[in-house]
């Protein structure tokens, strides 16, 4: 069954779920600030909401690395849908990876009273159990950028990842101008239920295309000494490759750099949109990354759980649960515009 792609504002007006917010979900979606009223909760549905809801609606987003600059926009997106909505948000989350440290801080939101959590989970299974504990005391639960698709909960808000590896094919073999050849693969996480599909579409759209994968290397993006020398290694391990295909944001943008240093020919085109890649395509270090809009990922179930909470809208059915957020493809063409947008996730 073939997941739809609910990004535009009309998949949101024509199920009704953005009853008094859709604007507002529609331009934030995109990443853009709201303006200062809108940021300020005055908006009349506060009042009117606060009038008849008993408890006062708290909803969580728990992600499984804090510390990852890649989901800065997540965060900023749980900030500003709080405050647009006049509710309580919060962001939370070990700052590496640690499942059993999440799943205690997420049943904590509960016994606070949070009515939704959306869960960014680093591992599917282990969340199972948890989920279901969860939705059996009557709490609302979604996933988003990584899913666990086993459980119970009741939406996943992410890309389709190996829709996104084809995607990565297609355009290593659009920038090599067809020459078909030698590619290495790079995986920050392999094992993962969001990496192995992605790699699982890479893969099987390069060999389709004519390409031979010679190698998926395992990196550590938390150590940048450690992931320059891993994509050193493989340069030397495979010097007639035509192109690179990191499958993380890191090293996405660590490639784009080391070829900056030796001059390659070789192709890079990765992932995500941290902000070291943006300016590598902008330099012609890069050729082209694909970005997940990690900003509606958060933004996006926080609105849809607000209209569950507070109006009692029922549970929108989508082929398998997903709510596809779409792909970006970033390339020397539209960099310009998205260095601009992105600029406000940056770390201080």
């Amino acid at each position: 069954m073939t997941a739809v792609d609910c990004t535009r504002p009309r998949c949101l007006s024509r199920r009704g779920l953005m009853v008094g917010v859709g604007a507002a979900a529609t331009t934030a979606a995109l990443g853009v600030r709201p303006p200062l009223a809108a940021a300020q909760g005055d908006q009349p549905w506060v009042e009117w909401v606060s009038s008849f809801m008993s408890n006062p609606v708290k909803i969580g987003v728990s992600c499984f690395a804090t510390a990852n600059p890649y989901f800065n926009p997540s965060s900023v997106a749980t900030t500003d849908a709080g405050a647009q909505l006049g509710i309580e948000t919060t962001w939370s989350g070990p700052p590496t990876p640690d499942t059993t440290t999440q799943i205690s801080q997420v049943n904590d939101l509960i016994r606070q009273g949070y009515q939704a959590v959306i869960i960014i989970p680093g591992e599917a299974d282990p969340w199972v159990q948890p989920i279901k504990d969860a939705t059996d005391k009557g709490v609302l639960v979604f996933c988003a950028n990584q899913d666990s698709p086993n459980s119970a909960r009741e939406l996943f808000f992410g890309q389709d990842l190996y829709a996104g590896g084809q995607t990565q094919a297609e355009l290593i073999h659009q920038f090599t101008g067809a020459k078909t050849g030698q590619v290495v693969m790079t995986n920050c996480a392999p094992g993962s239920d969001a990496l192995n599909k992605r790699s699982a579409g890479c893969r099987d759209g390069l060999t389709a295309l004519g390409y031979e994968v010679v190698d998926e290397v395992t990196t550590d993006p938390t150590d940048a000494a450690k992931l320059r020398g891993t994509l050193e290694d493989v340069l030397r391990a495979h010097p007639d490759i035509v192109a690179l295909a990191p499958l993380c944001g890191p090293d996405t943008a660590e490639a784009g750099k080391l070829r900056q240093r030796d001059g390659g020919t070789y192709v890079i085109v990765g992932h995500d949109l941290l902000f070291d890649t943006l300016t590598g395509i902008e330099a012609g270090n890069i050729d082209a990354t694909l970005g997940q809009n990690p900003y509606a990922q958060a933004y996006l179930p926080i609105m849809y759980a607000y209209q569950r909470v507070v109006i009692g809208t029922p549970k929108i059915d989508l082929p398998d649960g997903n709510w596809f957020t779409g792909t970006e493809i970033v390339n020397k063409d539209n960099v310009a515009q998205f260095i601009t947008r992105e600029k406000r996730f940056q770390s201080s």
